[in-house]
């Protein structure tokens, strides 16, 4: 790997000379050395500062994850050590309390949610009761019109004694003027109020 980091440094450095066209003297020659030299150097130590290692490099091991579909804190691992495992076997087990209070709260959800349908139907009840109201005082109102109807199918209309009778029948002549002006007067001192 240095190797190639040391041809890809190099086959960059001639790029730049060409490109660039910079004289190769006793001052550019040896600075791209030692910046070269100074750079691969960085970053190996880097790489093997921060890459891990081992004296031991053949060390092999069969490993199966294991994931949870929940999480929580794990109360107890009843699994020992260098013992085979079979298929249903328990693993660990977690902390049930915070569980426990969702199905606690999700129950509490449930009984005010009865409570707000036994509201509601009491609600639906009372405007029921309402409309049934309603609509029996409707009908009493509409037999009244009725029976009121009935006994009255002809009613004279109070604007109708007012009107002079000449006026009814026939169309009034300059003479009668003076007649509907004197029974006017009659008309209206008798229904004073």
């Amino acid at each position: 790997m240095e190797t190639l980091m040391l041809l890809t440094y190099a086959a960059l450095c001639i790029v730049v000379f060409k490109v660039f066209r910079i004289p190769l003297n006793k001052w550019t020659v040896p600075t791209a050395v030692l910046g070269g030299i100074a750079l691969i150097g960085a970053v190996i130590f880097g790489m093997n500062y921060n890459f891990p290692y081992t004296d031991v490099g053949n060390q092999v091991f069969r490993t199966v994850p294991i994931v949870s579909q929940v999480r929580g804190r794990v109360q107890s691992v009843p699994v020992k050590p260098n013992q085979m495992l079979h298929k249903g076997d328990v693993l660990f087990t977690l902390d049930p309390t915070p569980f426990q209070a969702k199905v606690d709260d999700l129950q509490a959800q449930i009984k005010a949610a009865s409570q707000d349908a036994l509201s509601l139907n009491a609600a639906l009840s009372q405007a029921q009761a309402e409309l049934s109201r309603a609509v029996a005082q409707r009908d009493q109102s509409r037999r009244e019109y009725a029976r009121y109807r009935r006994a009255m199918p002809r009613a004279p209309s109070p604007i109708k004694w007012l009107i002079p009778v000449c006026r009814r029948g026939k169309p009034m002549k300059p003479a009668s003027a003076r007649l509907r002006r004197r029974w006017f007067r009659r008309v209206m001192r008798w229904t004073r109020w």
